[in-house]
Parts: structure tokens; sequence; C-alpha cells
């Protein structure tokens, strides 16, 4: 694949990503329908996959394969009450938000109480991306929909970052076509 190709393939990607990303904002009710059925149909695959495993082992490590079918009916249920509701999407992402940010904190708090020089002010900086993680924790639990609108406006700014990369490899593929 030539460099050009990669270039118009980036180009589209990004175009693809930033329609994506409005519709999302613009739909916020549908694209969490969307969202939550997705992530409900992976969780039931994967529930499968794993149950399936659990029987083809279950000659070698019966005790394991009870263990894997139990997971992979959790995961089954899981997967279908995501096709029920929101709740679930936005208790895993607020579940998610409520990790990064403790950890976030705990870092932080160490790195201003430890550090020295700029170390304490990218610690101050850790820490306050800790509670903006956490305020987005309690959002994400607050409204599912919140979660739709942010991965429409992570879809637009991959679709920009995907159109200037495109750019980017306008340039290079110039520079070299000079040599």
């Amino acid at each position: 694949m030539k460099l050009g190709d990669l270039m118009n393939f980036t180009k589209i990607l990004g175009i693809l990503l930033i329609i994506l990303g409005v519709l999302f904002i613009a739909y916020p009710l549908l694209s969490a329908g969307v969202v939550s059925i997705i992530a409900g149909v992976s969780l039931i695959a994967f529930g499968l996959v794993v149950m399936f495993n659990a029987f083809t082992l279950w000659s070698i490590a019966s005790g394991r394969s009870i263990i894997e079918l139990i997971m992979g009916f959790l995961l089954i249920l899981l997967g279908f009450m995501f096709f029920v509701d929101l709740a679930p999407l936005a208790f895993l992402t607020a579940y998610n938000f409520y990790l990064i940010a403790i950890v976030l904190l705990v870092i932080g708090i160490l790195g201003i109480i430890y550090g020295e020089g700029t170390s304490k002010w990218a610690s101050a900086l850790v820490l306050i991306f800790g509670i903006i993680s956490f305020i987005m924790g309690i959002l994400s639990i607050n409204n599912p929909l919140f979660i739709v609108i942010l991965i429409g406006v992570c879809l637009i700014i991959s679709g920009v970052l995907y159109l200037t990369l495109g750019s980017a490899f306008d340039k290079i593929d110039n520079f070299e076509n000079n040599q």
C-alpha cells in the first residue's frame, strides 16, 4: 500500500468518525441504545466462547471448567441486561472512571508529598485529572446519556486527528517525491 493510498484512507476514516461523532451527539438516546446493544452482543458472544471452552476442557480440568461455566453464564446474563436497560452501561463506565480516579488521586497525592521540582507540578496535574475522572464517574452514573455524548466528542476528536494525520502523509509523500 502506497503512502498516498493510506493518506486517502485516513482522510475518509476521519470524515466518517466526525460524522459518527456528530450523530452520537445529535441522537444520544438512539446512540446509547446502539452502544448498549453492541456491548450486550459482545458480552453474550464472550460468554458463549467461555462456556464452549469450559466444555472442551472438561476432561482435563473439571474444576476450572465449572468456574468457566459459571463465568460464561454470568457474562451472558450481563449481556442480556444491556439489551433491557442502559443502567449496566452507566454503572460499568462509572466504575471505570472511579477506578481510574482512585489510581490518579493516589499517584497525584504521593507525587506531591514525595516529589521534587517539576514532578510536583506534574503530580498536581495528575491529581486534577483524578478529580475530573471522579466527576465524570458521577456524571456517568447519574446520566447514561453523558457517556454517549462523551463517545461522540471522542469520535469527533479522533476524526480530526485522522484528517490531520492525512495531511501529514501528504507532506511526507510530497517530500519523498521531491527527493
